[in-house]
């Protein structure tokens, strides 16, 4: 029986500072630590005393998702780009970076701390949008929380596992300037999202997922998936990873 085998399908784990990841619970000394490699070029991470190979590389969600990025969503973006100018493009992005910073440390501290830090007042409409949804938490089992997939080798960082509308909730938070009205504005969002679901359901009984969107104006967009919704999207990120699979392979 091979190393990998004997290895869980997902586990929780922490990063440190030098960001090796290591098993959330310490007890669990069958669990290997990840150290970050890289591999054509790419960051990954990598089983600690593994060889760097295509058959052993963990990449992140977020790096998978950027790599297998639809011809569409690219020249939508370089379009985009051109027309606001790169200087432009980067104060945009940087700033969105910073808002959704705030409102994630924001929600974090009042799951973790019982109270919540204080934002800077650039940010008021999306901490007025996410007050309001306050009351539709519960208890909460996760919140900024890394997890491994070992049967599909990716890991990523999830929001937060609690009870929301009083159900056992996967939710991911957005921001946004302006409001998201159909599913077709944010598929690599939901397939985000997807990614998480599926090591998480080999260790929690999760009954929904979220995907909740603070937007510019103080209001908020919901949406919420059903199990059977996920199973649809769950396939969808798995082409993403057998995408990346396939790029891994043509470039080792």
């Amino acid at each position: 029986m091979t190393e990998k085998q004997l290895l869980p399908e997902a586990a929780l784990y922490r990063r440190s500072r030098d960001g090796t990841l290591h098993p959330l619970n310490s007890r669990e000394k069958h669990l290997p630590i990840l150290i970050r490699e890289k591999f054509s070029g790419e960051p990954c991470y990598v089983l600690q005393g593994s060889t760097v190979s295509k058959h052993n590389v963990f990449y992140s969600v977020s790096n998978i998702l950027k790599r297998t990025q639809d011809d569409r969503t690219i020249e939508a973006l370089r379009k985009w780009e051109d027309r606001v100018g790169m200087k432009e493009s980067k104060r945009i992005r940087d700033e969105a970076i910073e808002a959704g910073n705030a409102v994630h440390s924001y929600l974090h501290s009042y799951f973790t701390d019982g109270k919540v830090k204080a934002v800077s007042n650039s940010y008021k409409n999306y901490i007025d949008a996410l007050n309001k949804l306050l009351p539709n938490f519960g208890a909460c089992l996760y919140s900024e929380q890394y997890i491994v997939s070992f049967k599909y080798q990716y890991f990523g960082k999830f929001d937060q596992v609690t009870l929301y509308r009083d159900s056992l909730t996967l939710s991911d938070l957005k921001i946004s300037l302006k409001p998201k009205l159909s599913l077709n504005w944010i598929q690599d969002k939901i397939l985000q999202l997807a990614a998480y679901y599926i090591p998480l359901e080999e260790l929690y009984h999760v009954e929904q997922a979220a995907l909740i969107y603070l937007i510019g104006d103080g209001s908020c967009n919901e949406f919420l998936f059903t199990l059977q919704e996920m199973e649809f999207y769950k396939d969808l990120w798995l082409e993403r990873v057998n995408q990346i699979n396939e790029t891994v392979s043509l470039a080792a």
